[in-house]
């Protein structure tokens, strides 16, 4: 997939945190950090289905709902985005 056609991370975040407690500044920045610090030590080639199913099962990130939010961000992916497309995106901004 081309960088032009993948979403901007910090934009699907926004829209699957509307309306949380995690839309208030400081914890939307805390949880890109996680993403892009999941993202890292994630093969670079598994999907974002492959990488909310991960999520669903393991617990790679602290705290539940947490781990909902970010598994919501992959969801809001196309399943065949690679981990390294999407981090890909996350440090060209």
């Amino acid at each position: 997939m081309s960088i032009l056609e993948m979403p901007v991370p910090s934009d699907v975040l926004t829209e699957v945190v509307d309306s949380t407690i995690f839309a208030q500044p400081e914890r939307h920045r805390a949880l890109l950090r996680d993403i892009r610090e999941f993202l890292r030590s994630s093969p670079a080639d598994a999907t974002a289905s492959h990488l909310a199913f991960v999520l669903t099962h393991e617990t790679h990130v602290a705290g539940d709902n947490r781990r909902q939010v970010i598994r919501e961000f992959f969801e809001s992916y196309p399943e065949g985005a690679t981990a390294g497309e999407i981090l890909a995106q996350m440090e060209a901004l």
